[in-house]
């Protein structure tokens, strides 16, 4: 029973402790999960997706922006994109033309996105009913805008039905003129082929210029006129830019040919003048100078010394004795050296090193042996005087060479002693046998003459040694050395010389810039002050800077090269200098200027915004905003010749052409310059035949 009863206890006392592991191994699980609940959202996930216009067709190039992300994206040739990116993201799609659109991912794979064509830059094309219109081809009004480097054209197109029949090709080629300079570039042509005359094609029952086929049906796409005819097509294609002060228009040549004949030509101009209002964006950026923790210390200079101690040794003897030969004298000029070396407090011995030659005559091993006690006696003579912390500062090392019989051979031969081959012949029989060798040649009549004339020519002491100079020169020392030889001026010396020249021109700093990094390359202030002052007298100079760019350059070196780059309207290599930047007080605007100037104006308007002002409105302007750019104008008070401008350029835009006439016609009366620019300007050139300037 009581066996039972203590069974019973054990198997109850067991399922509890079970219950109790499980519920802590439950409670452990449920904790796990809820502290990576919130991570779940910053999971990155795939996305893909499409970008169309409301006609459903693909826009490739078009720009996207993840919030929070600094890497930036852009659709594929078929307007298709994927993005690896944290799940909930905001993400924004623009594209030059269109209207921005902005949405939040979710946990989407999969994404179509419409953009809108910008109203502001392409109004609707409306045709009318009577017979002649209906036969011929409808363009908007069209804009060609500059951004960076590059013009955009953005247009839209009918084609009317009487015009293109499934036989018959369309081909419409916008081409670009400089009227300025003469000259012309093509735009990406349009080709649509209707499917009879596809087939005729490939049979090669198509008439007409071969080359001219060749090339345009690379562009063609087989089509039901059917499905295009009187429709709103787009057509948006960009190209280079030769000079923003050109006066640029855009035309369209059309061709309708069937399979024998062209049906119909025409050529229409679809614009007039650029787009460009960031022309009067105000900036003065000026260089950024290097603090004085990059002005270059002074270095020491490093200095070396060789040559040869002729020491005379006895037979046998390691020891030295000063008064025999010219033991003395050699030992006094080494000692004095050094002694000067060890005095001299901006002078440290850095490097000494002593070699002892001896000659071959007897027992190699006891040769060598003997040459290193002479050479450790020969250095401990040198360093008589020298004091302990001099040479614990200093390699020193010593050494020992036994000369070989074939150096003696070489002596001989020089003197054309015939006798030599004699000695040649032992050291061949001997084959290389050091000892065999001396104990022959001791034997050979020549021997004494070799003993008298050669050996002892053998025996001599090498010395190397190194020491650094800290070179500390007052203004006088320095301007003396410099007119004597700039070469031998340290960094430091030539900066400082640079520095004392106060009443110095422009010409004459530039010139001692140039000449210091001609001589110090590495020598970065110089380099950066050389950026600052041509920067200033509008000479920028890319090339200065670029040694110096590295992934930790000061901030004054990147400020410097992105503004050389944004004077030299390279937009594009100023941005990415100024992306290496780092995100400061000190650095936003010339980020955000470079980033405007690159034509991502969405990423700078947010500084100009907090700033206010004409910029702000120029922003806007470029981003087709042109309400809210007029907003920002209206409460501008200034009057200056480029605020009135672009207030026309907003007014003009929103269709109120009484105000944009009268600050047009003020911009000019101000500053007559302007009517030049007004000419060429796609945003005001037809306010000009409005503008009574002659009566004001």
């Amino acid at each position: 029973m009581t066996m039972m009863k203590q069974s019973y206890l054990n198997s109850g006392y067991l399922t509890q402790l079970i219950m109790k592991k499980r519920i802590q191994i439950l409670i452990i699980v449920i904790l796990y999960a809820l502290m990576f609940v919130p991570l779940s959202a910053q999971t990155p996930h795939t996305i893909s997706g499409i970008v169309k216009d409301r006609a459903s067709v693909p826009i490739s190039g078009v720009n996207i922006r993840v919030e929070g992300q600094k890497w930036k994206a852009s659709t594929g040739k078929e307007g298709k994109f994927t993005l690896e990116i944290p799940q909930n993201s905001t993400i924004t799609f623009s594209s030059v033309g269109y209207e921005p659109v902005t949405i939040h991912s979710g946990e989407k794979k999969w994404i179509e996105i419409t953009l809108k064509e910008s109203q502001s830059l392409l109004p609707e094309i409306t045709v009318t009913s009577t017979l002649k219109n209906s036969m011929k081809f409808v363009f908007a009004p069209s804009d060609l805008e500059l951004i960076k480097d590059m013009l955009y054209l953005k247009t839209r197109y009918k084609i009317p039905s009487k015009r293109f029949q499934s036989d018959s090709r369309v081909i419409i080629q916008p081409i670009l003129s400089n009227n300025s300079r003469g000259t012309q570039k093509n735009f990406s042509p349009i080709v649509y082929d209707g499917k009879n005359y596809d087939i005729l094609l490939r049979r090669g029952n198509v008439c007409g210029d071969r080359a001219e086929k060749e090339y345009y049906s690379r562009f063609a796409q087989v089509i039901d006129p059917d499905s295009i005819c009187n429709q709103t097509l787009t057509y948006a294609d960009s190209c280079t830019v030769d000079d923003i002060n050109d006066l640029y228009t855009t035309e369209v040549r059309i061709k309708i040919s069937t399979f024998c004949q062209d049906e119909y030509r025409d050529t229409i101009r679809i614009t007039n003048g650029i787009i460009y209002p960031m022309r009067f964006f105000n900036y003065n950026l000026s260089a950024m100078d290097l603090d004085n923790s990059y002005i270059p210390k002074q270095t020491p200079l490093n200095f070396n010394e060789k040559g040869e101690m002729h020491l005379r040794f006895r037979p046998e003897d390691a020891n030295i004795y000063e008064n025999e030969g010219k033991n003395a004298e050699e030992l006094r000029k080494m000692k004095k050296a050094l002694n000067d070396i060890d005095k001299d407090r901006t002078k440290t011995l850095t490097t000494f090193q002593i070699i002892g030659y001896t000659s071959p005559e007897g027992t190699y091993e006891y040769n060598l042996k003997l040459a290193k006690k002479r050479m450790k006696n020969a250095e401990g003579k040198v360093f008589e005087n020298i004091s302990e912390e001099t040479i614990r500062k200093a390699k020193v090392d010593n050494d020992a060479v036994v000369e070989s019989w074939t150096t003696v051979c070489k002596l001989m031969e020089k003197d054309s002693i015939q006798e030599v081959s004699q000695l040649k012949e032992l050291i061949k029989r001997a084959r290389g046998n050091h000892n065999e060798i001396s104990w022959g040649a001791r034997r050979m009549k020549i021997y004494p003459l070799i003993r008298d004339r050669y050996l002892p020519r053998l025996r001599r002491v090498e010395y190397f040694y190194e020491y650094s100079e800290l070179r500390t020169l007052n203004k006088d020392e320095i301007d003396a050395l410099y007119k004597k030889d700039p070469q031998k001026l340290t960094a430091s010396e030539f900066w400082s010389y640079i520095m004392s020249q106060k009443d110095a021109t422009d010409e004459k700093r530039e010139a001692l810039y140039r000449e210091a990094l001609s001589i110090h390359p590495d020598l970065m202030i110089a380099a950066n002050n050389l950026a600052s002052l041509l920067i200033k007298q509008n000479r920028a100079d890319t090339t200065l800077l670029k040694p110096f760019i590295t992934q930790d350059a000061p901030s004054a070196i990147l400020v410097n090269q992105t503004v050389a780059y944004l004077q030299k309207r390279d937009f594009k290599r100023a941005n990415h200098f100024a992306e290496l930047l780092p995100d400061n007080k000190d650095t936003e605007i010339v980020k955000a200027l470079a980033a405007a100037m690159d034509g991502k104006y969405q990423e700078a308007y947010p500084i100009f915004e907090k700033q206010g002002g004409i910029n702000q409105a120029i922003l806007l302007l470029s981003m087709k905003q042109n309400s809210k750019a007029w907003e920002v104008l209206k409460k501008i008070e200034d009057t200056s010749p480029d605020t009135e401008y672009v207030k026309a350029i907003a007014a003009n835009r929103l269709n109120n052409v009484n105000e944009a006439v009268i600050h047009l016609r003020n911009a000019i009366t101000q500053k007559p310059s302007l009517k030049e620019i007004a000419q060429k300007d796609g945003d005001v050139l037809d306010l000009l035949d409005l503008l009574d300037l002659d009566k004001k």
